[in-house]
């Protein structure tokens, strides 16, 4: 067998052993989902974030659990940030991609995590709060628009798109898989 072809065999072979491992990394975060699992000192502490800020731009906001309430030419918000609105998803979603990837060091894929998660959880609270903006200047009709349309995808894009800029940066650092032919 030729280099060539035993080269793109062991691509394939990297490429089949990431996606495995990151499906089987799906399983948890689906059991979450299934179980309706949540972990409210999360959403608790993205709805203070969102309050701190709405007070620090000099709207009037105040805070009940995960709960911010608002105020906007004399309509009153209540906002919830839910469970899915904390980003855990996404947050995960590196985890997985990064531990999934065929790197050399472990180190590296740490110190990766170690930047991306907080990286995907600011971006994620800048979701919440320009969601938050958009209802207090526009109205409650832009809401979904803004959170489900431009944040839902714009999101999963960050997700990609820090990965995939990480996976070309470490790309003398892969490892392809190891094939023993005869």
């Amino acid at each position: 067998m030729g280099r060539k072809l035993q080269k793109r065999i062991r691509k394939l072979l990297t490429i089949l052993l990431f996606l495995i491992k990151f499906n089987l990394l799906a399983i948890p975060m689906y059991l979450i989902i299934h179980l309706n699992l949540s972990f409210q000192p999360l959403q608790n502490f993205l709805a203070s974030l969102a309050k701190i800020s709405l007070n620090l731009l000099g709207y009037y906001a105040i805070q009940q659990d995960s709960l911010v309430i608002t105020t906007s030419k004399d309509q009153l918000y209540s906002i919830e940030v839910s469970w899915d609105s904390t980003g855990w998803k996404s947050m995960y979603a590196i985890l997985a991609l990064t531990i999934s990837t065929p790197i050399k060091s472990w180190k590296r894929k740490l110190k990766f995590m170690a930047i991306s998660i907080p990286t995907i959880f600011l971006i994620n609270f800048l979701r919440i709060l320009t969601t938050i903006l958009v209802t207090l200047h526009y109205g409650f009709n832009y809401f979904e628009i803004v959170h489900t349309f431009l944040w839902r995808e714009g999101l999963i894009l960050a997700v990609v798109c820090i990965w995939s800029f990480w996976v070309w940066s470490e790309k003398d650092n892969l490892v392809l898989t190891k094939i023993y032919l005869r």
